[in-house]
């Protein structure tokens, strides 16, 4: 009797310390991010301005508007968990030299030149920064705002709360609860989570022109989610394209990827 208490202690104190360990390691698992000197120089082939906007809580976000001399609109661009926009820059720029558009990217909390304290709606509240920024320079029906992976969790947030042309997401989850649960099943994850951003109640808000692009192989945020956030899309205009065989970070190897970008921007 005293083993099976002792088995029984041990597994609960197990288990206190796993869940102790995903509450204080969360903030990694999500935010993959890397930081940038201040002093780092971007270089670019298209004319660009670096970007330095201040919150409430006086953190400053960093950001990269790219430009043309005439513009179809503008895109105003969110991107993934990883890396910064020294990266996520690149393609950007390329975005802005092929499809004529301005394009603006910012860098969240702790990311790059970022600076400020994390805190859930703080962030998402950084989206809509960057938004009034680029609603500064382009009119509503000229801007698109194009979420990838986590930075489609501020795409969507950006559309609930402010106009736009058109909403444009790629390889998009649900929620980061259903993403998470898969790998956490054992833990009470929607209790645990620091940063619960989700899309499918977003998307059920969002009216303007609405389309999605996620690969049939996307083992990171899986097809389902894309799937089931565009049955549960009410705009009026929307469509979903399939990029088969596609991945969560290869959809650019696939002509069918930059076919769905032709006809969105267009």
């Amino acid at each position: 009797m005293k083993f099976v208490k002792r088995v029984a202690i041990a597994l609960i104190a197990l288990y206190l310390l796993l869940i102790c360990m995903l509450v204080a390691f969360q903030e990694k698992i999500i935010f993959q991010s890397e930081i940038l000197p201040q002093d780092h120089v971007f270089t670019s082939s298209v004319p660009f301005e670096e970007l330095y906007l201040k919150a409430s809580d006086d953190a400053i976000l960093h950001g990269l508007h790219y430009k043309q001399e005439n513009p179809k609109g503008v895109l105003l661009y969110f991107h993934g968990n990883a890396r910064t926009i020294e990266y996520w820059g690149e393609w950007a720029e390329g975005l802005s030299a092929k499809y004529q558009y301005d394009v603006v990217i910012m860098d969240y909390r702790g990311y790059g030149k970022s600076i400020g304290e994390r805190q859930y709606h703080k962030m998402l509240d950084d989206a809509l920064l960057f938004y009034d920024y680029t609603k500064t320079k382009f009119s509503v029906d000229e801007i698109t705002i194009f979420g990838r992976s986590l930075g489609g969790a501020f795409a969507t947030y950006t559309a609930t709360h402010r106009k736009a042309k058109q909403l444009l997401l790629e390889s998009t989850f649900t929620s980061v609860y259903e993403v998470g649960k898969k790998r956490f099943w054992f833990l009470p994850l929607k209790w645990l989570l620091n940063y619960p951003f989700q899309n499918i109640e977003n998307i059920q808000q969002i009216k303007i022109p609405t389309y999605m692009i996620h690969g049939t192989k996307d083992a990171v945020v899986p097809y389902e989610h894309g799937q089931e956030l565009y049955q549960k899309s009410r705009s009026g205009t929307k469509k979903f394209y399939t990029i088969s065989n596609g991945s969560h970070n290869d959809l650019i190897r696939f002509p069918a990827y930059f076919e769905a970008l032709d006809e969105v921007l267009k």
